[in-house]
């Protein structure tokens, strides 16, 4: 019995992202999109492996994999690397990349949540030594790889929720200044947390990363699963069917594999599978809690974002909003309205777009 692979591989963008870091006129870039829209698994199966090929010497530093102590994280991931160059194995760096898969895969649902529910209370403010240790640390490895270091920083935007992470911000930069070959592919999956990071000059980060909107999975990636399931256990379900289930949940590849797998495990109808897996969304997102919390107002102006109607101030939105909510609709409210949906993290805006960050919630409230 040979074990399945059941990831869906893009080596033409990792490799699309290589050139652009190590050829490209800036070496940063930052990949952005929401939480589970298949970032980390993009990164660790796809990219990590190619700059591998590459004769890079890649180092993948997930932030959310030590919450509170971020400093610890980034530590911890460049001492690993320098112990594999030691080693003058290729194959020790993908047990790197392996193990964090593991991780991942093992607390899928506690970092699926960490960035909303992150509290402040334990947070560990780097010490001195730490620093230091960073700096020491990334001046070693750039002597021993040169421009073919590249660092993976994962859900970057983690190290701007509190004050005792900026001296960890400012150290980063510092060091990324000094040995100004390293190549570094931050990612992120709150806007609002990357654009203060990247576009507040009184930040650490201000200005030090081109800013790319990480490209959703398409329906290759529908097609991969439903062959697999065909393939493996002789289980067919409809192309078009998996496909709109995916769609209205935003295209989140998490909801769409939980899908999958029940059906695996319980070899049912797929309308079935996906009432199961929706109640499991609308349960996972609290989606009736965030409902209950929105007036008529809010849900309208939400319609109106998703539908398409991006200019929300604009003179015809208000005229067709008042006519629906049957009152006099002003940008004032407008406004209260899109700052209530943001301060609930269900949008967001950036770059004058405003974007859904919640998958499933339109379609739950479309019942």
């Amino acid at each position: 019995m040979k074990k399945i692979n059941w990831h869906y591989p893009r080596e033409k963008l990792a490799n699309e992202y290589l050139k652009i870091v190590y050829q490209g006129a800036i070496n940063r870039i930052a990949l952005l999109d929401v939480r589970r829209t298949g970032k980390t698994s993009f990164l660790l199966k796809d990219f990590f492996p190619e700059a591998i090929k590459n004769d890079f010497v890649p180092v993948y530093i997930n932030l959310w994999l030590e919450p509170e102590n971020p400093t610890l994280a980034i530590i911890t991931a460049l001492e690993q690397t320098l112990a594999v160059l030691a080693k003058e194995s290729k194959n020790a760096l993908l047990d790197i990349a392996k193990t964090q898969v593991t991780k991942i895969e093992f607390g899928n649902s506690f970092l699926g949540k960490v960035g909303v529910e992150f509290s402040d209370d334990k947070v560990i403010k780097a010490t001195e030594t730490q620093l230091s240790a960073i700096n020491k640390n990334l001046a070693r490895l750039v002597s021993q790889v040169g421009d073919k270091l590249i660092l993976i920083i994962d859900e970057v935007q983690h190290l701007g929720t509190v004050k005792h992470f900026d001296s960890v911000q400012r150290s980063l930069r510092t060091a990324l200044d000094t040995y100004h070959d390293i190549n570094v592919v931050y990612s992120g999956s709150s806007r609002s947390g990357i654009d203060a990071m990247f576009k507040d000059k009184d930040k650490a980060f201000y200005n030090s990363a081109f800013i790319i909107d990480f490209p959703r999975l398409d329906i290759g990636f529908v097609r991969n699963g439903q062959s697999i399931l065909n393939k493996h256990f002789n289980l067919n379900y409809d192309i078009n069917e998996l496909n709109q289930f995916y769609l209205d949940l935003d295209q989140s590849p998490f909801w769409f594999m939980q899908l999958l797998n029940y059906l695996l495990v319980n070899q049912v109808s797929l309308a079935s599978g996906i009432r199961y897996i929706n109640q499991a969304v609308v349960e996972d997102g609290k989606f009736i809690f965030i409902a209950s919390s929105l007036n008529e107002l809010d849900k309208s102006v939400l319609n109106n974002i998703t539908t398409g109607g991006q200019q929300i101030y604009a003179k015809e939105s208000l005229g067709t909003l008042s006519k629906q909510l049957n009152q006099n609709i002003t940008a004032s409210n407008i406004q209260g309205s899109i700052k209530k949906l943001t301060n609930k993290k269900i949008i967001s805006k950036y770059n004058d777009k405003f974007y859904i960050e919640l998958p499933g919630f339109i379609k739950f409230l479309k019942g």
